[in-house]
């Protein structure tokens, strides 16, 4: 399942994700424990939250984003 299509509110962990050095430079990686805080409408990006941190992602990156349910 891609985090794009995940349901909001609950938490997933990311199996596999793109080359990215700015998602890699601020901590989410492979391993990592997010949750989805809202979607933008209109296609526009997702708002996940890891740790303490919300973070806006587009949404074709969360589509490469490889997560499983906790």
């Amino acid at each position: 399942m891609d985090l794009a299509n995940y349901r909001k509110g609950k938490p997933c962990i990311i199996e596999h994700m793109p080359k990215n050095n700015l998602l890699n430079s601020m901590g989410i990686r492979e391993g990592s424990r997010v949750s989805i805080k809202s979607r933008q409408l209109f296609g526009g990006p997702l708002v996940i939250q890891y740790g303490s941190r919300c973070l806006a992602i587009d949404k074709k990156i969360a589509e490469k984003i490889k997560i499983k349910e906790v």
